[in-house]
């Protein structure tokens, strides 16, 4: 029998400088609540199970303060902080850092959009039914003592969806970083559809194309499934790495 997952999370957006305003006038952001109170001060971090913290590196004062928030979330020692940066080059922060590069993407929307779809995916893991047992836990050991995090979705449906949704988030992800190296990646890589799309058998392929992808990967690569029957009869799968 399939394992439902049942943990829930209480998650948080916090948005530092110009990306307040730009993540506000977007249509899903009404999905998720902001964080109350300064993100630069620990005791806005309480309760908080996922925390995400949102800057552009345009300005470098934003960028100061997405450190000095990401200090004081980890003082309170919240379970999941994914900082997120809108930048064209890394940056070093105390927490695995998901760097979203603006010239990949034609417009500035589209850059919210993609920053929402990582959101989504990891609520989506703590929060949804699952056919098998993802939780909070498994999104902190991809995190735990990373640099950096990516985040890749693809979609697709009919014949060999699930083969193909998995190729096209594994070539999106090369595109995003056509030198980023898989050797030591840690790997958390779920598969989302409805009821009637959806079995071990969908999984199963997911997980063998993706170690196919990844032949000489020595990471860790963990597993998940998650009901959403608004899919219709789309399979998606969602990955979301961390390296070293």
């Amino acid at each position: 029998m399939f394992e439902v997952n049942e943990t829930k999370g209480n998650l948080k957006v916090a948005c530092i400088g110009k990306t307040a305003e730009i993540w506000n006038k977007q249509s899903f952001a009404k999905e998720y609540e902001l964080l109350e109170g300064n993100p630069l001060e620990s005791t806005a971090w309480e309760n908080v199970d996922i925390g995400f913290l949102l800057a552009d590196a345009e300005r470098n004062e934003d960028v100061t303060n997405l450190k000095k928030a990401v200090a004081a979330a980890k003082d309170k020692g919240i379970p999941v902080l994914i900082p997120i940066l809108i930048s064209t080059k890394p940056v070093n922060v105390s927490a695995a850092l998901l760097t979203i590069n603006p010239e990949n993407y034609v417009t500035e929307s589209e850059i919210y959009k993609s920053i929402y779809y990582a959101m989504k995916s990891i609520n989506d893991i703590a929060c949804l039914p699952g056919l098998v047992n993802l939780d909070i836990q498994d999104i902190m050991s991809i995190c735990k003592d990373k640099k950096s995090l990516q985040f890749s979705m693809g979609e697709a449906k009919g014949k060999n969806a699930t083969i193909s949704a998995v190729r096209y988030a594994m070539n999106k992800m090369t595109k995003q970083d056509e030198h980023a190296e898989y050797a030591e990646t840690d790997i958390l890589l779920n598969v989302t559809g409805s009821e009637d799309c959806l079995s071990m058998y969908e999984i199963q392929e997911a997980c063998e194309e993706v170690y196919a992808c990844l032949e000489n990967n020595q990471g860790v690569i963990i597993w998940g499934a998650s009901i959403d029957n608004s899919l219709g009869d789309v399979i998606r799968v969602s990955l979301l790495l961390g390296r070293k």
